[in-house]
């Protein structure tokens, strides 16, 4: 057989018009394929990124300036006063902290003024620490805030003046006409962030009447920015047991 006249042979077939227009049509449709594979990869690779993106704004913290995850962009400290005059604070975390209650004496209890009936003093105070900060908010689901005034002699003896200020105990130093005094001021108030240090507040919460508290107690801690922008943090109040003969409550972030 001779193999180059065989091949001379093949070579001289002219394909058909037909022939050439179906292959060019097959080869534009396997370029489109080809095409739209790689748009929709790049589609979804998009996707991908722009997911990632949006788990980490809303479900993952916020570094902090140390690097270290956190919460919230402001801190927390509680303020204790014991018995003996001191003070203890403790910057609140994750981790329960534990205060031991006052028993000191917060004087008469005005009851014209104010229900006592059913709270434990906390003595506890709070106070925010952060960045561009404008105010702070707190409310208290089980209980109340009380501000700690001095009045005159004047002011503790026009009970009227007294009702409207919603005083609810006071006392004072024989020989003294300077009254430390208790004002109920609701189970939510707002104070700037640069006063803070001008105003003494504390809690007080509700018990069952044997002196055991709920377990659902929740202060809810708002922070506006100067920027407009606000912040959430909540804390978890417990007793240490169920007897307040423990004196002492904990509290922690939520």
């Amino acid at each position: 057989m001779n193999f180059d006249k065989i091949k001379e042979a093949v070579n001289s077939i002219e394909m058909s018009k037909t022939m050439k227009n179906r292959l060019k049509e097959n080869s534009n449709i396997i370029k489109k394929k080809k095409s739209g594979q790689l748009n929709f990869k790049r589609w979804i690779s998009v996707a991908c990124a722009f997911g990632i993106l949006l788990s980490i704004m809303i479900g993952i913290p916020l570094f902090n300036k140390n690097g270290n995850f956190q919460g919230a962009n402001f801190a927390i400290t509680a303020y204790a006063l014991s018995n003996d005059g001191n003070q203890s604070n403790t910057k609140l975390s994750s981790d329960k902290a534990t205060f031991e209650l006052s028993t000191e004496t917060r004087g008469i209890t005005i009851d014209r003024t104010g229900d006592t009936g059913g709270l434990i003093f906390t003595n506890i105070m709070l106070n925010i620490s952060g960045e561009h900060i404008d105010s702070i908010t707190y409310t208290i689901n089980k209980g109340k805030f009380l501000e700690d005034v001095i009045l005159t002699a004047k002011e503790y003896a026009d009970k009227d003046w007294l009702l409207s200020e919603k005083i609810v105990t006071i006392g004072n130093s024989p020989g003294s006409d300077i009254y430390s005094a208790t004002k109920d001021i609701g189970n939510t108030y707002t104070v700037k962030y640069n006063e803070q240090d001008k105003y003494k507040y504390s809690f007080v919460i509700h018990h069952d009447g044997n002196l055991v508290i709920d377990d659902d107690i929740i202060i809810k801690v708002i922070i506006k920015y100067t920027d407009g922008k606000s912040e959430q943090q909540d804390i978890i109040v417990t007793q240490e047991s169920n007897s307040i003969e423990s004196k002492s409550i904990s509290l922690k972030l939520n």
